[in-house]
């Protein structure tokens, strides 16, 4: 069976406060967006669980989330037959973009058909709830949806709307932990009771075809205090135009939004003929719609 594992970035997203198990109650609405790993399952004979990578940097032993995943559904649905998993990333990986996450949802839901019977939706999700915060909003079938929680708290948003995506993810690597502590220790401004996805919407209506909006990100002070080349990157878009681009959750990768494909092919070339760090190993670009 091949499955594919899509990336996210969040349009919004507001730190309200820390909780008492040590994570960060947050509101975000994040979009999927057409930037997917592929993933390839193949029952075994035997019990084993087998798995593979395209790219040395992501963990397979027992404790990394992907062998978690499996080990987790093969041992809620008593399984006793293995599991070959081989995973073609595309999603850079560390980037703010949910890759990780979503390679275990679609593992999930792949899992789901291959050895029945079928677990439904709503156990899935505490599956998900468990595995990591992201998780949930992948078992979703939904390009928008508002999250609170950890994150892991979804409501789908029924916008039929369409973005094309600017999206660059830069050779920096950073911890999500050590974002959301340089936002603790930063000075806040205390947020009102606005409605974040009220507010989200009314930044992306209509989109605009010079990148700008007015989506925010509570930790993109903190990516931009440890990651002075994303500070670059950010300052570049600005000097071709773009008045607006926003690092996606604990980044680096950041995002600008357009209407029309044409744009965003546009402003990718002009970023890579004016900014050399563009064109670094290292440093990946890509032109993505809404999935």
């Amino acid at each position: 069976m091949i499955v594919y594992a899509p990336a996210k970035v969040n349009l919004c997203l507001r730190v309200l406060g820390k909780r008492p198990d040590g994570y960060h109650n947050i509101e975000t609405v994040f979009e999927r967006i057409a930037l997917s790993d592929k993933i390839v399952l193949r029952s075994l004979k035997n019990d084993k669980i087998k798995l593979f990578c395209n790219h040395p940097d992501v963990p397979l032993d027992k404790d990394s989330l992907i062998y978690r995943t499996i080990d987790l559904f093969k041992k809620r649905k008593q399984v006793t037959g293995g599991i070959e998993v081989k995973i073609f990333k595309r999603i850079p990986i560390a980037s703010g973009l949910g890759g990780g996450s979503s390679d275990a949802a679609s593992i999930l839901m792949g899992l789901n058909k291959l050895w029945k019977p079928f677990l439904s939706l709503p156990v899935l999700l505490e599956f998900g709830k468990k595995l990591g915060a992201d998780v949930p909003f992948f078992l979703k079938d939904c390009s928008f949806a508002a999250a609170r929680g950890r994150g892991d708290e979804i409501m789908p948003l029924g916008w039929k709307i369409r973005f094309w995506h600017l999206l660059i993810s830069p050779s920096v690597k950073l911890l999500s932990k050590d974002i959301y502590d340089a936002y603790k220790m930063s000075l806040r401004t205390p947020k009102g009771q606005s409605n974040l996805v009220r507010d989200c919407f009314v930044g992306l209506r209509p989109p605009r075809n010079d990148g700008s909006s007015e989506l925010t990100n509570d930790l993109e002070r903190g990516v931009l205090g440890k990651a002075p080349l994303v500070v670059k990157f950010k300052n570049a878009l600005k000097n071709i135009g773009l008045t607006h681009s926003l690092v996606s959750g604990s980044g680096p990768s950041i995002f600008s939004l357009f209407a029309r494909r044409k744009e965003a092919i546009g402003a990718k070339e002009l970023l890579i003929e004016r900014f050399p760090l563009a064109r670094e190993k290292g440093c990946q670009i890509f032109i993505v719609p809404t999935l």
